[in-house]
């Protein structure tokens, strides 16, 4: 070979080396164990789980119960979107024989729902979903695993595994083996349930309670194939995923589930009525900052969740803006009496302690930042913007003088800052 050929190969190489960075997609948050590449599980499933990466701990994820985490990503080939799941085994260093148990569901629009890929040029796209540490966690350190199955190229199954540290959990693993298992597909592993069929957001046979779905369709089931439509998640439709900016990006799409409406709209053209009140029901809830858009009337439900329907909309189709940040605390919704009235409605708290909950957000509170604790010290909040919701605290653990202790045990669990909306 000549000199100028072994040169003009090393430019070739070079210039392509940032675009075959950011060619596929690789975990930014949680942070991963080693240093993962961005490519998917090998067809065969040698490399499953986890793409049999070192498990060198760069950063332990600390993980407390009823803490928010980002779901976040690096890089460009977003392969029209997909569904992913977020799963935790309790093994520190997985093998083929390793239980994965899933806590966060996303069917569509994961890692962003676009149109085909992102510009390889552009930078890596900014989209995340937040999701909550369940209390069926169990304490100690563990693994969790972003798996995605994309909606447009080869069939390819993305694995990226994470350490990380619950606390605040439950003593033993009975509801954590209540679970769901982890989907596997399009990899040559017994687990695997087939190939999935292409151009097509996949819901998931058994989601669990916890997830959003946020995908435009058409859906189908991941393992079969066969048509389906969007899971509902009751326990905690809280992700924040947001439809990212770069080339190739499709709208973001207006199922917004909410189990509380905003109490006001601006530029509404008439009020919204009044729905009886519901009884309570265990769901995770985000509180709209900002909302642009014309507002029809509210539909009634019996089951506490206000979600677009035929006729009407809690979102309408208008262009609006998309909420800057979302509050989503995790627990019993009491019964509450929902109304646009400036005058808010006072229920009690759930478990008899704790004061009251309004329309407006939550009981009055201060200082900002702080932890408030019920009465009866099963429940607690974080106070922002002078105002607090009450949520369970963990089995085995209780609320007492602005601290989550052990029951018996003096004990710190975790002092949450107010972080600016």
């Amino acid at each position: 070979m000549s000199i100028n050929s072994i040169f003009i190969a090393a430019a070739a190489m070079l210039a392509m080396a940032p675009l075959s960075a950011n060619a596929h997609m690789i975990l930014k948050s949680p942070v991963p164990y080693g240093n993962p590449n961005n490519s998917p599980l090998d067809i065969s499933g040698s490399d499953f789980p986890c793409k049999a990466v070192p498990y060198t701990v760069n950063t332990m994820n600390e993980w407390p119960v009823g803490s928010e985490q980002t779901l976040s990503f690096i890089g460009t080939a977003v392969h029209g979107g997909g569904s992913c799941q977020i799963s935790v085994t309790t093994d520190k260093e997985p093998t083929k024989d390793s239980k994965w148990k899933v806590i966060y569901s996303i069917e569509g629009g994961c890692p962003v729902q676009a149109a085909g890929n992102l510009d390889q040029n552009g930078p890596s796209t900014d989209n995340s979903f937040n999701f909550t540490i369940p209390s069926e966690l169990p304490n100690g350190v563990m693994t969790t695993a972003w798996t995605w199955f994309n909606k447009i190229g080869n069939r390819e199954m993305y694995m990226n595994c994470a350490p990380i540290n619950v606390s605040g959990g439950s003593d033993d693993t009975a509801a954590f083996d209540a679970l769901p298992d982890m989907a596997v597909a399009n990899i040559g592993d017994p687990s695997s349930c087939g190939d999935t069929v292409e151009s097509k957001d996949f819901t998931f046979e058994n989601p669990g309670k916890y997830g959003v779905a946020v995908g435009t369709g058409p859906f189908a089931d991941l393992c079969s194939g066969q048509t389906s439509q969007a899971n509902s998640f009751t326990g905690g439709a809280g992700g924040s995923g947001n439809a990212d900016s770069g080339a190739g990006a499709a709208p973001a799409p207006s199922n917004t589930f909410l189990a509380k409406p905003p109490a006001a709209a601006p530029s509404a053209t008439q009020p919204a009525a009044t729905p009886p009140s519901v009884p309570g029901t265990e769901s995770t809830f985000r509180i709209i900052k900002t909302v642009t858009a014309s507002m029809p009337p509210l539909p009634s439900r019996t089951d506490g969740v206000f979600a677009p329907g035929a006729g009407s909309a809690i979102i309408p189709t208008g262009s609006f803006v998309p909420p800057s940040a979302a509050l989503r605390p995790t627990g019993q919704i009491p019964t509450a009496s929902v109304s646009p009235q400036p005058s808010p409605s006072v229920v009690p708290s759930p478990g008899g302690g704790g004061g009251s909950i309004t329309d407006s957000g939550g009981e009055a509170c201060s200082p900002d930042g702080a932890m408030v604790c019920s009465a009866d010290r099963k429940m607690f909040g974080i106070c922002n913007f002078g105002k607090v919701v009450m949520q369970g605290v963990a089995s085995g653990t209780a609320c007492q003088a602005g601290e989550i202790k052990k029951r018996g045990v003096r004990e710190l669990l975790h002092r949450n800052q107010r972080t600016a909306v």
